[in-house]
């Protein structure tokens, strides 16, 4: 279940920039749900098993975009990398630190895409490009809000974060 639930993310992840209303300016800076769904992964999977997942996840987003192959995939998996529990259990994050935690973590995926693309000729990036990050940023935190919400109460992705059911076989 958890992988149909992922690939639909990851369909709805695709086509969410074209469906942004021009209200507020959300069609120029649309949330960028590729990284909120990493980041839940993060947040909920044990150990370092959401940087699999986000590297997997970077490589579809490759795959539907105009960059090179691997350019999302370093920079989700490094977003990952840097948010998941690693070998210390941290508990679960809930509430306004998971939502700051969304937010930085969207800007970190953005800040290093920039500097991703440096190198591969993507042209000079400048000041105005950072800054173009924090509505995206934001509107993402706004997203992540209601998303990570559905997916705690219904336990959706679960399976891909590690997590067994109570009354699973």
């Amino acid at each position: 279940m958890s992988l149909v639930v992922l690939f639909v993310l990851m369909l709805l992840a695709t086509a969410l920039p074209d469906l942004m209303p021009e209200v507020l300016s959300i069609h120029r800076h649309p949330p960028d749900l590729w990284a909120v769904a990493v980041l839940y992964i993060a947040f909920r999977a044990r150990g370092f098993r959401a940087v699999g997942w986000a590297i997997a996840i970077g490589a579809a987003r490759d795959c539907v975009s105009l960059d090179p192959l691997g350019t999302h995939a370093f920079v989700l998996g490094c977003t990952a990398y840097f948010f998941c529990e690693g070998r210390a259990s941290r508990g679960r994050i809930e509430g306004a630190s998971r939502a700051a935690l969304t937010g930085l973590g969207v800007l970190v995926a953005g800040w290093l895409y920039l500097l991703r693309i440096l190198p591969l000729g993507g042209g000079v990036v400048t000041f105005d490009a950072f800054v173009t990050v924090v509505p995206i940023a934001l509107w993402s935190t706004v997203l992540a809000a209601g998303l990570y919400a559905l997916l705690d109460r219904y336990r959706l992705l679960d399976e891909v974060c590690g997590r067994t059911h109570a009354f699973q076989g």
